[in-house]
């Protein structure tokens, strides 16, 4: 895991600019291999957007390598691929995963973003092995001069580091600083994102989804954009949706994390012809939030 007598090897003191999942990622294994570790975020706060992600045997490889004590991230251990009619909800293909981790080596977990930054966070900043790594919030990058290291932040303070790792997103500002700036347009697709509690499904008469431990399909077939794709998380007990439609349905190409959620009757409104099951799960969804979608 370390590399500490490594030929050449010495210990690098380093800035992670950005405190999300990857930020703590890159954290996590930077104390793992042996260097110092200060995380920079612009923010006061540590909240993450309610989404779900997947992390295939090539993600859950490393949290095994980095000591990740993955139980705390209440995933859910996928067993299916499934696709469904669009109206009818009949299973058109079901992919088993029953032999994925004799073939891969890993598990294929479903997490909440919320759990599995907690996870991560534990991971880069408590026990274990290596020295903790420091959190800094409210430290905005504004400057780096990339020959000597030094950081300039929004707030006045300065900081000077070995190495410097932009781990602040699409909007990176790490990039910007260093005049990368790719290229991007909105995709021809749309997407909002619900939440749905599977014990309010269940009380409202609803099919219990979780029990198949699936990532669920409904549409998207041939050049029709509308789809529908289920990820369960937290154990189970939490129902992730992400919703597609043509983007002249709902253009969101403008809208930020953390505007006010959108309603029910617009998640509902391209989709008057879907599954009544589907359809009464984003009736109780919550957490509705665009998720802007980017080509380059």
């Amino acid at each position: 895991m370390g590399s500490y007598s490594s030929p050449g090897w010495r210990e690098l003191d380093v800035a992670v600019v950005g405190g999300g999942i990857g930020g703590m990622s890159a954290a996590t294994a930077l104390r793992r291999a042996g260097h110092k570790v200060s995380i920079y975020e612009r923010t006061d706060s540590l909240d993450q957007a309610g989404a779900s992600i997947s992390c295939a045997a090539n993600g859950t490889r490393w949290l095994h390598e980095w000591g990740v004590d993955v139980a705390k991230g209440d995933g859910v251990i996928l067993q299916k691929l499934i696709s469904r009619d669009w109206t009818t909800g009949k299973i058109l293909t079901e992919y088993a995963l029953d032999d994925y981790e004799e073939r891969w080596g890993y598990l294929y977990y479903m997490f909440q973003r919320q759990c599995m930054h907690t996870m991560l966070k534990d991971s880069a900043l408590g026990e274990g092995e290596g020295v903790p790594a420091k959190l800094l919030m409210n430290h905005k990058c504004k400057k780096i001069d990339i020959n000597t290291g030094l950081i300039e932040f929004e707030n006045g303070k300065m900081a000077s580091h070995d190495l410097i790792i932009g781990a602040d997103g699409i909007g990176s500002a790490v990039r910007t600083i260093l005049d990368i700036r790719p290229e991007k347009r909105p995709a021809e697709s749309s997407c909002l994102h619900a939440n749905v509690l599977t014990e309010d499904a269940i009380a409202a008469g609803f099919t219990d989804f979780s029990k198949d431990n699936a990532l669920q399909f409904w549409g998207g077939h041939g050049e029709v954009w509308d789809k529908i794709v289920l990820s369960p998380c937290r154990g189970g007990k939490l129902l992730s949706y992400y919703c597609f439609f043509p983007r002249e349905k709902g253009d969101f190409q403008n809208h930020y994390w953390g505007e006010p959620d959108r309603s029910v009757e617009e998640l509902l409104a391209p989709y008057p012809q879907l599954n009544a099951q589907v359809r009464g799960h984003l009736a109780l969804g919550k957490d509705i939030q665009p998720w802007r979608l980017w080509m380059q």
